[in-house]
């Protein structure tokens, strides 16, 4: 069965001493290429939940479908975890242990992650979930510029350096996936975001900055030089001024001054998701470009709000910015037209602010959005006639890190379409306020980014996932856990453009796995 989780060893079987070593330098450079070069994975769609961790997910599925693995995702034939740290982490655990900071050519990733089983999986259930062990317990993790990077190039970099390498070197600029499948195949780029369009995990995609915080730059270089097939996100000015782009750039885009792009906005008392819908199809017929922007204060999209009454129900907070499922649908209606493929980014970056937040129900209304953007591609590609099919479509869904450390006490879950109740209350850090929860049902050990590994499914041809098994091990011996930069190099191989890795591990090996 093409979904089963394999391990890297065999629990229970001793490996022969003749074939082991000590250490063993993994090198991916001859490893990430694909046996047969031949391009399949014409598409590829790749959703990032922002901050999601595990129980998220089991929170969100009992939410909606009264289970723990009740999203649409959990269905997904492959399902394995992913270890999330960057430069910084790997550096701070480095200097902990005494050790040279990190090289490109000399990676331990044990120092990055220490992975290790830790207790049940809340979703799968049949397996542990896994943490990354660390002296003084858990440590800060990566941000989503950095994990961005990662599987957008293949390369680690520092916290906050979108496609460019650690260290912030003049001529840094790393090429990403994106730019790869239009250079090579001819691909279509998208990209969707809740967030505003020029925030980290979008901008890490099709711009190149060693300080995410350039915004201005990031949207001009987005907008005006790379120019994908599809830009949708938030950040209207109408609401946050020029804190997100420009206003020249703001100004070009409605007066129809960026090249073959068509623009709708966000207004007033006017559905966006219909409007969205609409603007696709005229894009998609006159074969120009979208551009959709959107977003209330803050810059993101208002998050949906879910009822608690017992039905399951979420409802839109504002219909002025679109459901995550309205602008994927649209973004794919107008990629699906270029014959050579697409790729898409589509993200829901509010688990990650709802985690910050501590705030339990934010959380299920962003999860809710996901599972039915999800839901929402899933259709797309089982439609027929279109030519988008599962025989040359690989879709992922995953996170960027984990953030908080929420936990459901089991006693007291909450059952379908329930909500705990909330209380005002302090967060983690005692440094500010949070919602609390007196029934005791839910709890945040933790507001932050946290180094442990999130999970990552994927649904497509069993030739298309396999390229993520081949890494399931590789620099973390006895788990099932790949590198974010594996995934990279599993989309690469998939779509038959398999590209040589700077990066090269020294792992150590047991003689038997525990």
């Amino acid at each position: 069965m093409t979904g089963r989780i394999r391990m890297a060893e065999n629990p229970r079987h001793r490996i022969p001493a003749a074939l082991l070593a000590a250490l063993a330098a993994v090198s991916l450079a001859g490893a990430v290429h694909a046996k047969d070069p031949a391009p399949a994975a014409k598409h590829i769609i790749l959703f990032i939940a922002d901050g999601m961790q595990p129980e998220n997910e089991s929170a969100a599925g009992r939410y909606l479908a009264g289970k723990e693995d009740g999203l649409s995702f959990h269905a997904f034939p492959y399902r394995g975890w992913v270890a999330t740290w960057d430069v910084n982490v790997y550096n701070r655990q480095a200097a902990r242990a005494g050790a040279p900071p990190y090289s490109p050519s000399s990676i331990r990733p044990k120092l990055g992650c220490d992975a290790h089983p830790a207790g049940r999986d809340p979703v799968r259930g049949s397996g542990p979930r896994y943490t990354c062990r660390a002296a003084g317990g858990p440590q800060p993790g990566a941000d989503s510029a950095s994990t961005a990077t990662a599987w957008a190039t293949g390369h680690k970099t520092d916290t906050g350096n979108i496609a460019w390498l650690p260290g912030d070197p003049d001529g840094g600029a790393l090429r990403t996936i994106a730019e790869l499948l239009r250079q090579k195949r001819g691909a279509a780029i998208g990209v969707v975001t809740t967030g505003p369009v020029s925030d980290a995990t979008p901008a890490a995609h099709v711009s190149h900055r060693k300080d995410r915080r350039d915004r201005h730059a990031i949207a001009d270089e987005i907008l005006r030089s790379v120019q994908p097939e599809v830009v949708i996100g938030g950040g209207h000015p109408a609401h946050n001024g020029e804190r997100f782009l420009p206003t020249a750039l703001y100004e070009d885009a409605r007066g129809g001054r960026l090249g073959s792009y068509l623009f709708v906005e966000r207004m007033h008392g006017v559905d966006a998701g219909r409007a969205l819908g609409e603007a696709s199809a005229r894009a998609a017929a006159q074969k120009k470009k979208l551009f959709g922007l959107f977003g209330g204060p803050g810059g993101n999209f208002e998050p949906p709000v879910p009822t608690g009454d017992g039905s399951a129900v979420v409802n839109r907070a504002a219909a002025e910015s679109p459901p995550l499922r309205d602008a994927t649908l649209a973004a794919l209606n107008v990629l699906s037209r270029n014959r050579n493929g697409f790729f898409l980014l589509v993200e829901q970056s509010d688990v990650d602010w709802a985690n910050h937040a501590g705030d339990y129900r934010w959380m299920i209304g962003a999860m809710w959005d996901l599972d039915e953007a999800v839901r929402a591609a899933v259709e797309f590609v089982d439609r027929a006639g279109d030519g988008v099919t599962w025989d040359n479509t690989l879709l992922i869904v995953t996170s960027d890190h984990a953030t908080g450390s929420m936990r459901l006490d089991d006693a007291r879950r909450p059952g379908k379409g329930r909500l705990p109740a909330q209380a005002p209350g302090m967060c983690p850090d005692r440094m500010s306020w949070c919602p609390g929860y007196p029934g005791g049902e839910v709890g945040y050990g933790s507001t932050g980014h946290l180094n442990e590994p999130v999970s990552i499914y994927a649904m497509g041809d069993a030739g298309l996932t396999k390229h993520l098994r081949q890494f399931e091990g590789a620099w973390y011996p006895c788990t099932p856990l790949i590198d974010n930069t594996h995934l990279f190099h599993a989309m690469t191989n998939a779509a038959g453009i398999p590209q040589p890795s700077a990066l090269k591990a020294v792992v150590t090996r047991p003689t038997a796995c525990p």
